[in-house]
């Protein structure tokens, strides 16, 4: 879909998202390990080393073969690495899903939010994808505010397990929304 992932980047004031690179694997490894950032995502258990490197794999192919992914996020003067954010597709049952993971000592600044709408963007205008979900524990009170940030809307309350995934009780809330440039009516 791209000539090249070195030349392709999404830019917001702030930040860079872009495709993923081996070399991403020390800063990403120490992310998808930190329990802070895990406890939401993995139920507080870091990922291994093994699964990581499979994450930015997926990252790369999704990006090659779909034209988005789970986007580096880097700080656009620094070149520093913040986290990441972008579609990925929510296994199973298969729906496309936008998530975010920023470093705790970005915390709270609105590096998420900034970065989801850029990603969301991406995805409604260029990539047309027709419909976006968001899934956290409804505990994850600031992934739930960049979800209304960015416009989404509560669409259900349950559990993993609804989705056919472990741990099968654990609560969730999954957000939506559609892409408002294909369901516009055209201007007169």
């Amino acid at each position: 879909m791209y000539s090249s992932p070195e030349s392709f980047f999404l830019e917001t004031e702030r930040f860079l998202l872009r495709p993923w690179k081996s070399s991403d694997y020390p800063n990403f490894s120490r992310l998808a390990k930190n329990p802070q950032i895990m406890r939401f995502v993995n139920q507080g258990k870091p990922w291994s080393d093994k699964r990581i490197r499979s994450f930015i794999h997926k990252q790369e192919k999704l990006f090659w073969k779909e034209g988005y992914c789970r986007w580096v996020v880097e700080d656009k003067i620094k070149r520093n690495f913040v986290g990441l954010c972008g579609v990925g597709v929510f296994d199973p049952p298969g729906f496309l899903e936008i998530g975010w993971w920023i470093a705790k000592r970005f915390w709270g600044q609105g590096y998420a939010t900034e970065a989801a709408r850029c990603a969301l963007e991406h995805a409604f205008r260029k990539i047309r994808v027709p419909h976006l979900k968001s899934v956290t524990n409804p505990v994850n009170k600031a992934s739930i505010a960049v979800m209304h940030k960015i416009g989404f809307q509560q669409k259900m309350s349950g559990f993993l397990g609804d989705y056919l995934r472990s741990p099968k009780y654990l609560p969730i809330v999954t957000y939506s929304l559609d892409n408002p440039y294909l369901h516009s009516s055209p201007q007169k």
